[in-house]
């Protein structure tokens, strides 16, 4: 029994400890101390451990009354003995191992005023020296209690090692106390369910693309990441790439390369020599640019993806022949070794001038091979990702000791396409999917014959894409505004489609080309506070409602790369796409949705994603709607993916 100051007795009593726990629970609540990251980041965390929430204690501490009610708690959860110092996880808890001290002194709980400090969470272990059975050790928060263990196994005694906030099932048996628990259990009001955490090298959410954002102590400020969408209109085909592709498409001349390892730059070849042969236009660019550029006297001539007999049509075309009758006509492997000729006049003649890096490796061997010659670089056709790679190749290849007109380059044709990518292509992918279903299982006959089709593949022409509805195959619709369709429709090829879809992709990409947009080369990149999604006809969530043609969706899909196709990390963007899939696959059963195919296969091998909740949506529609076996294949193939 107590004496109050008037008189009245008052009955000292305990604090119940759910009431405690409600309490700090509501502080810590109200400070908004637990965060969520947004769509598509994850966080990562010194202890090693991966997960999509952490708690910032020092949201909660950002008074002094806060500080001192986490004081006096702290004291009622300590043993009766002396501290030698105060050691606190993050710097923002020294406020209150302050109010500790103050509260201390005024009660004359300890004899001493021990110092106090921050150790810095797991970041810092490695510098703490050994501890001390008398060092009070306290830690913000924990949702594994593994930083408790820690430091229990550097000496420090088990009930000085004292955890604000847990949201963790236990403290890994240890007795060190905690002074609120979070955690939601049976007969609360209050509490939150517990945090999932992830092992960093098996992480769920490092394996779906989902960007990790490193912690240091308790500290990281995200906002919502925006999303920038590249947006493909009418004006992103210049007039001078339509009359190119309306020349070069039904005629044959590209072909697709569907694997990495062979196409160095460009998932698409161009066959230059039957090009110089058919295309009239062509043929008198270069044979133009033969008389005006073409050293005279001419040594050496190196040919780079055409024939000799190519090489001497357009000299003959350009009267030539007798001139260049003398010189040494080799390939481009024959450079490195060929016999230095100081000052000597060199053409370089190039089919497609597609690797930039092997046609600056031979400009890098002329430099001595040639020394203080004429060296011109002439090509039929040559393609960059950017106008900023285009000219940085042009003063590459004409700088000189001379300045920026040494050397002399012209390429009849140019061509904006996007560059390969560090990562697999989609038909990597695809025949990695079907080669592990295989193993496991038989294959649906569709999909081994696709199979067979992808193994025995050098390069692709009408076969790039998975066929619709009772094996249909992808062509292009009648209206279709960056060809015309009017003639010929039946020649335009599944990889002229593709070809259109990349220039239309690569100058998104730029930024755009329309009138007052700047044409310098911007980097479309990732990065915490924001990521990059495709924007365009029929790949976009928003233009699918105005495109629905298969083969254009095949060519965007195949096209972008596997970031511009992670709709996880945006909520309304996955929602729009979850609506396109929902509805092709409403409309497989009434002999349409020939797209469906391709929108699978790209999901179970992981290029498109949503978010979480939509794919749950949409693998109940799938175990609801009857499918063929290669389709419930490849259903069953991503569902164990996610899984």
């Amino acid at each position: 029994m107590r004496i109050g100051h008037n008189g009245s007795s008052q009955v000292e009593e305990m604090l119940p400890i759910e009431l405690k726990h409600g309490w700090l629970f509501d502080l810590f609540d109200m400070s908004k101390g637990k965060i969520t990251a947004p769509p598509g980041v994850h966080f990562g965390k010194a202890s090693r451990k991966h997960s999509t929430v952490f708690l910032r204690a020092s949201n909660a501490i950002l008074s002094t009354k806060a500080s001192g009610l986490l004081a006096f708690f702290l004291i009622a959860a300590l043993p009766k003995q002396g501290v030698r110092r105060v050691l606190v996880d993050t710097a923002p808890l020294l406020s209150v191992a302050q109010a500790l001290l103050r509260v201390t002194a005024v009660y004359g709980f300890w004899s001493q005023s021990p110092p106090a400090s921050s150790f810095s969470s797991y970041g810092g272990l490695d510098a703490l020296s050994r501890l001390n059975k008398q060092d009070l050790v306290i830690i913000s928060a924990s949702t594994s209690g593994g930083l408790a263990t820690r430091l229990i196994d550097l000496g420090a005694s088990a009930p000085l090692v004292v955890t604000l906030f847990s949201l963790a099932e236990s403290l890994n048996g240890t007795d060190s106390p905690i002074i609120c628990d979070l955690a939601y259990k049976p007969g609360r009001t209050f509490g939150y369910l517990p945090i999932e955490n992830q092992t960093q090298g098996s992480c769920q959410w490092c394996d779906k693309g989902y960007l990790l954002a490193p912690l240091e102590g308790d500290q990281f400020l995200l906002e919502k990441r925006s999303v920038k969408r590249l947006r493909i209109s009418k004006p992103d085909q210049t007039a001078e790439a339509r009359k190119l592709l309306e020349r070069w498409t039904r005629r044959g001349y590209f072909k697709l390369v569907p694997y990495g390892s062979i196409a160095p730059k460009s998932h698409l070849v161009f066959d230059a020599d039957l090009a110089i042969k058919d295309d009239n236009d062509l043929r008198a660019k270069l044979v133009r640019h033969l008389r005006r550029y073409a050293p005279t006297p001419l040594q050496i001539v190196v040919l780079i993806g055409l024939t000799d007999a190519t090489y001497e049509g357009l000299i003959a075309d350009a009267g030539l022949t007798s001139i260049y009758a003398e010189a040494e006509v080799i390939d481009v492997g024959q450079v490195s070794t060929m016999q230095a000729k100081h000052g000597a006049g060199v053409l370089v003649l190039v089919g497609s001038l597609n690797d930039h890096a092997l046609i600056r490796g031979i400009n890098a061997q002329l430099r001595t091979k040639a020394s203080h010659g004429c060296v011109t670089y002439l090509a039929a056709f040559t393609f960059a990702d950017s106008k900023k790679n285009l000219t940085d190749l042009e003063m590459f290849l004409t700088y000189g000791e001379h300045g920026k007109e040494t050397f002399t380059f012209k390429s009849a044709e140019n061509l904006f396409l996007p560059w390969r990518a560090a990562e697999r292509s989609s038909w990597d992918d695809e025949r990695a999917l079907l080669q592990q279903i295989k193993s496991e299982s038989q294959l649906a006959p569709e999909l081994a014959t696709r199979l067979d089709l992808l193994e025995s593949a050098g390069v692709m022409d009408g076969t790039l894409f998975l066929p619709g509805k009772d094996n249909r195959t992808l062509t292009i619709a009648p209206d279709f505004v960056y060809l015309d369709t009017e003639f010929e429709r039946e020649k335009i090829s599944q990889a002229d489609i593709f070809l259109v879809v990349s220039n239309l992709l690569a100058v998104a990409r730029m930024g755009g080309l329309q009138s007052g947009l700047p044409q310098t080369h911007h980097q479309w990149a990732q990065s915490v506070y924001g990521q990059v999604l495709i924007d365009l006809p029929t790949v976009c969530p928003r233009n699918f409602r105005d495109y629905n043609d298969a083969v254009l969706r095949a060519s965007f899909i195949r096209a972008a790369s596997k970031q511009e196709l992670n709709y996880a990390v945006d909520e309304d963007c996955s929602g729009e796409v979850l609506d396109v899939l929902l509805a092709e696959l409403a409309s497989w059963p009434n002999d349409k949705g020939d797209s469906l195919p391709e929108l699978l296969m790209a999901l179970a091998t992981g290029r498109l994603q949503l978010m979480a909740a939509d794919e749950a949506r949409l693998i109940a529609n799938l175990n609801t709607t009857e499918l063929p076996d290669y389709l419930v294949q490849l259903r069953d193939a991503w569902i164990k993916r996610r899984a």
